[in-house]
């Protein structure tokens, strides 16, 4: 009767006979509430949240506290369908009134939510908390928060809220099972792999369970479809990577026997019990999960399929809603697609992206856009296939990995879903005749910075394509790993390397630096691969003449190359790094950054057993002691944060000073495509990416030099650099020097000595590295183990 009663309330407001002015303040503002709801159930979350800010100021003119948070959380809702998250966690930030900001900052424990009191809304907030934080790619927070919502609504003996919980931890946990089964895709470091699989076990196991509990309960619809699609995930994985995973293996063995029970539950599902445009994503769920399905016995599952996306298009077209119509045409594209109706097919994708561009829906127009470049392509529509991939790619940069619900997956499987767009383009462009090299690079670039992105999980950075600058006074060579072609980029020249070869000797010469044993390699086991590789991607230019010798080399590399040192490659009579600097890109540049001409150095490292040491099972670096030493010798006012020193607060409060340009740090670290697995050692504890990036970040201006010995890539891991590269990118070094493999001590003080050695002099980086690795390579230490290690980034 209540609801009813707001409705009619409803009813009055919209009459012009009565006036609003005549209703009390608190039935104004139930009544637009109703209002909001009823938009959003209609699709407009935009008309919505304009219904519930009204009611939220009533509600504060009528000080009625539960009335603001309602209204506060139903503002959220509006700022989700819309996709946008980080203003939706901050309404419902409001409506709980946390001092601690969990939206914007890595947040590691529920303790600020802990130790308070909470009644049914706060609970409500709470869900809706656990959902924002899941969406924005912080999912172990996110899972703190609903389990911690759970045991507050069990105190409470709120059964339905336990039950919508229940579902929103499941889907967490099996977005964490997406997680794990990108960062085993992508790395190849067998820690690495062997820590996501189990992680990826144990998260799907418990989704799965929790699926289950919902049966026979409100939420049993939607548990079976995020079931289905769970299970569908990890098939995939199968069909991938099966080699390696037998854990997965059996989890699926193990859960198989509910696949066929839960479709047809899912098939004879009434799904007239959601509101209109929950429907529509729901059928168009099935219709994807049942395309996927082998034919059997029974109508052929492909059939099925069109059956669901047909009643979605119903519902849509009744509700005019073109961002839901964008996806009903491109699942419609798909199914024809799937079916040998090309030109049907292409329709539906050509309408898909009509309605995606009219709504700005940029996460559903690179879709449909990618999908009609490729049938472009096929049909040999060449330049509509060009100008799709772009449409593509502008909308995948808008995205900005700020996801809306229905494709909230987009940031778990950026290798499968997003990398080849850009790949698929790159070598369309270069099919051509007088391929458009510039607009090449530049992709490739846009390419890597969109990884760094991803890889971050952050949106817009200050960083730009280096193709958009013109470097003076050296060379750029670009090679370009497109999966099925590799192809080299020196100035406006280009040639095919043999992927195949590359890989290999790629693969060989990997497996041998990143042995323990490098140092004990011959000539003769070490310099045949070196030649080899630098026949293979070199030899080409050189010939021609596009690469003049001391002329700094700028290598922009993709994949496992990123693990060898370029210096090491030989020509037959000496090494790269002896003809040419050398330096490493990421295919991008700081807008803004400002030079110092009188730079301070901090320095920081840890010399002897530590809380972090212990905790991390490695031994202390003694000769942290000698590599400040030799700092000092240039730098004697260097500013020195050793051992109990070197703290997370102290290295903020040093590197944020305006003097502070130079920043070495002498301690253990690593670089892995993972972020939870790249970071440093302070004293106390290890520090991520993210606090890294943070204490860094202080320094605006930006860093003229970070040198990070001891610190290497993982091992195994083809995408380790991804890390070096969010370092470098995220402290806005334009200079960052580091280790590929673990440094040999006296080595690496020695290669210190000489590079810090007339540091005020005039004289690049990469030419003072060069210099400092060559004094190495013409001493005892001439095995490249001792010094090609080392290698430069510039931004």
């Amino acid at each position: 009767m209540k609801h009813l009663s707001k409705i009619l309330l409803l009813s009055l407001l919209v009459i012009p006979s009565v006036r609003a002015a005549d209703l009390t303040l608190m039935d104004q503002a139930d009544a637009l509430t109703v209002q909001g709801h009823q938009q959003l159930e209609r699709g407009n979350p935009s008309d919505a949240y304009e219904s519930w800010a009204k009611a939220l100021k009533l509600y504060q003119r009528a000080n009625h506290r539960d009335g603001i948070k309602g209204s506060l959380i139903n503002q959220s809702l509006a700022f989700q369908q819309l996709g946008q998250y980080f203003n939706a966690c901050t309404q419902v930030s409001k409506a709980l009134a946390l001092v601690t900001d969990y939206c914007q900052t890595e947040v590691r424990s529920t303790v600020s939510l802990t130790n308070r009191s909470y009644d049914a809304t706060d609970l409500i907030a709470l869900q809706h908390l656990g959902t924002i934080l899941q969406q924005l790619g912080k999912l172990e927070i996110s899972e703190q928060v609903l389990k911690l919502a759970i045991s507050k609504a069990e105190t409470l003996g709120d059964t339905p809220q336990r039950q919508a919980l229940t579902l929103n931890l499941a889907n967490t946990r099996s977005f964490k099972v997406k997680d794990a089964i990108q960062k085993f895709q992508i790395s190849g470091e067998a820690i690495v792999r062997a820590k996501n699989v189990t992680a990826a076990r144990d998260k799907a196991l418990k989704a799965f369970e929790s699926y289950q509990e919902l049966n026979n309960t409100p939420y049993q619809l939607k548990a079976q479809l995020n079931w289905l699609d769970l299970y569908q995930d990890i098939d995939r994985w199968l069909q991938r990577d099966r080699d390696g995973i037998f854990e997965i293996s059996e989890l699926q063995e193990q859960v198989a026997p509910k696949h066929a029970e839960i479709l047809v539950s899912l098939q004879q599902a009434d799904l007239n019990q959601l509101p209109p445009l929950e429907r529509i994503y729901t059928h168009l769920k099935l219709s994807k999960l049942l395309a996927q399905q082998p034919n059997g016995a029974g109508k052929h599952p492909l059939m099925m399929a069109f059956d669901q996306a047909q009643s979605a298009q119903q519902i849509a077209e009744e509700l005019d809603h073109y961002r839901a119509l964008s996806f009903v045409y491109g699942q419609l594209g798909d199914l024809y697609q799937r079916s040998g109706q090309g030109d049907l097919s292409m329709r539906s994708f050509n309408l898909a992206a009509q309605f995606a561009h009219s709504e700005q829906a940029w996460d559903a127009l690179y879709q449909w856009r990618s999908a009609l470049a490729q049938q472009y392509e096929q049909s040999g529509q060449i330049p509509n296939a060009i100008a799709s991939y772009q449409s593509a790619i502008n909308a995948l940069e808008q995205v900005r990995w700020n996801l809306l619900p229905v494709s909230s997956d987009l940031q778990f499987s950026f290798k499968a879903e997003v990398e080849p767009v850009y790949q698929q383009y790159m070598g369309l462009l270069l099919k051509s005749e007088n391929p458009n090299l510039k607009l090449v690079a530049q992709t490739n670039q846009r390419l890597r910075l969109a990884e760094l992105q991803n890889y971050l999980r952050c949106g817009e950075t200050n960083l730009a394509p280096l193709a958009d600058q013109n470097p003076i006074g050296e060379v750029v060579v670009q090679i370009l790993d497109l999966a099925d072609q590799t192809t080299v980029i020196v100035g406006d020249r280009h040639y095919s390397v043999d992927p195949e070869q590359l890989q290999r000797i790629t693969a060989e010469i990997t497996t041998m630096i990143q042995d323990k044993r490098f140092f004990d390699t011959t000539p003769e086991q070490y310099l045949p691969l070196a030649q080899s590789l630098h026949q293979l991607i070199l030899a080409p230019a050189l010939s021609q003449n596009l690469i003049p010798e001391n002329v700094p080399i700028k290598f922009h590399l993709n994949g496992p190359l990123q693990n060898i040192p370029m210096g090491f490659l030989h020509d037959g009579e000496r090494y790269l790094i002896e003809r040419n600097p050398i330096a490493l890109s990421n295919g991008y540049v700081k807008t803004s950054l400002n030079s110092s001409n009188q730079p301070g150095v901090v320095v920081g490292g840890v010399s002897t057993q530590s809380p972090s040491l212990e905790e991390t099972l490695l031994e202390p670096l003694p000769e942290v002691a000698q590599e400040v030493d030799a700092i000092q010798a240039q730098y004697p006012d260097a500013k020195l944060l050793l051992n109990q020193d070197f703290t997370h607060d102290n290295l903020l409060d040093n590197v944020a000073r305006p003097t502070a340009k130079i920043l070495h740090l002498s301690t253990h670290g690593q670089f892995s495509s993972d972020p939870t697995q790249t970071f440093l050692l302070a004293w106390d504890r290890p520090l991520t990416v993210q606090e890294i990036s943070g204490v860094l970040e202080a320094d605006n201006e930006g860093l003229d030099l970070l040198f990070l010995s001891a610190c290497h890539s993982a091992a195994g891991d083809p995408r380790s650099l991804l890390g070096l590269a969010g370092l470098s990118a995220q402290s806005g070094a334009r200079n960052t020097v580091a280790s590929l493999w673990s440094a040999d001590a006296a080595a690496s003080v020695l290669l210190s000595r000489a590079f810090y050695a007339d540091i005020n002099e005039p004289r690049s980086m990469h030419e003072r590295l060069r210099q400092a690795q060559l004094k190495l390579l013409r001493s005892d230490y001439g095995h490249p183990y001792y010094w090609a290690n080392y290698v430069l980034v510039q931004l």
